[in-house]
């Protein structure tokens, strides 16, 4: 087949079978329990949420970025941490 050709087709014997719909794949890495995060976690201050989602990133193979942040005055309330490529 010409490698200029648009139309892909595969026959029968070309499809590759080996994982089944409803299979939920190996993680690319292994992360321990103990840095992973939890519904329901607190931090006292906001450098330690920043530094545990920043060290857990780094060993799950990605980075984080700050989404948003809520303030009540000059004091930040909130703030969502999320993977850098969210909605890439």
């Amino acid at each position: 087949m010409d490698d200029s050709t648009s139309d892909c087709q595969l026959n029968p014997g070309e499809v590759d079978y080996e994982f089944e719909s409803n299979e939920v794949p190996e993680p690319l890495s292994v992360v321990d329990d103990q840095f992973v995060p939890k519904v329901g976690m607190t931090f006292t201050i906001l450098e330690d949420a920043g530094k545990f989602y920043r060290n857990y990133a780094k060993a799950a193979g990605f980075s984080t970025r700050v989404r948003s942040t809520n303030r009540k005055e000059n004091e930040i309330k909130n703030q969502l941490i999320t993977c850098s490529r969210e909605g890439k």
